[in-house]
């Protein structure tokens, strides 16, 4: 699909209706983490409610078309993307699932239209207040930093897998299986060169973010999944952003770490469904 001039991919599920159902209930839109792929998400979906159509926007393989040579990874411009992508496939009012970066832009999203969204799920969020760890987005930023990035594709799939496995908790540990959609884009330096440019901009962009939030609290439905051993985004800063979240509910899961689709993609996908049963879903 082409939005605004940007080629798009995504995964769609359409709903399945069933006869007695009156209501028609709000879409899901899921976006993914920063070096992942809408594929990562597959787990989460398949036990997610088949009562809801849900899409699965992959930013990383998004590419401009025509005249325009690159894609502006500003979080206003992905979050201005995400809502264009939303109009051109009708999703009206969805409840937006964001693990880590695409929670960041998921907050984005509700911070600047109020009416846009239905419902927030966060996982494990990036975002402003304290979520997130400048010295290392800076470390990637610097010519040793960017040069050990771009030398991923030629590291060995078992040391990556390795550090996949320092980001995850104690509970479950991350599988081949896990990591095979995190090669597509760990394999291509084209798409790590456009994490690295989303790095660039990361503190300014966070900096927006806090504002807009800090001026108006979100004050939407929110359920916020966090593992009680991330490494990345430490669950010790959950309690700041829960300040700006109105409407929130939070669940911890012990001995889980940041990769929480492929670490507990079932538990949280029970959280998720017990969530959406409350009435403002189908108001």
């Amino acid at each position: 699909m082409i939005v605004n001039g940007i080629r798009l991919t995504y995964m769609e599920r359409e709903a399945v209706r069933k006869q007695d159902t009156l209501n028609i209930l709000p879409p899901i839109l899921l976006l993914h983490s920063l070096l992942a792929t809408a594929d990562t998400l597959a787990e989460l979906i398949a036990g997610l409610p088949t009562n809801r159509r849900i899409l699965a926007i992959d930013l990383l393989s998004a590419q401009p078309t025509g005249t325009a040579s690159r894609l502006d990874v500003h979080q206003a411009s992905l979050a201005a993307l995400i809502q264009d992508f939303m109009k051109s496939v009708g999703l009206v009012q969805p409840v937006v699932i964001g693990h880590s970066h695409g929670a960041a832009l998921a907050l984005r999203l509700a911070a600047t239209d109020r009416t846009a969204l239905k419902g927030l799920v966060l996982m494990s969020p990036a975002h402003p207040f304290g979520g997130y760890r400048s010295h290392v987005v800076n470390f990637y930023l610097r010519q040793p930093g960017r040069m050990l990035a771009l030398s991923i594709p030629l590291a060995p799939s078992w040391m990556i897998l390795r550090a996949y496995n320092q980001a995850a908790g104690s509970k479950t540990r991350i599988q081949m299986r896990h990591l095979r959609p995190h090669l597509a884009v760990l394999r291509n330096r084209n798409k790590l060169r456009r994490v690295l440019e989303m790095l660039k901009t990361w503190d300014g962009d966070m900096n927006e973010l806090r504002e807009a939030m800090v001026r108006e609290a979100v004050a939407i439905p929110t359920l916020l999944i966090w593992g009680d051993e991330d490494p990345v985004v430490p669950i010790a800063s959950a309690a700041e952003l829960q300040k700006y979240l109105v409407c929130c509910e939070r669940v911890n899961l012990a001995g889980v770490g940041h990769l929480l689709a492929e670490e507990a993609p079932d538990e949280c996908a029970s959280l998720i469904i017990e969530w959406l049963l409350a009435p403002w879903s189908a108001a």
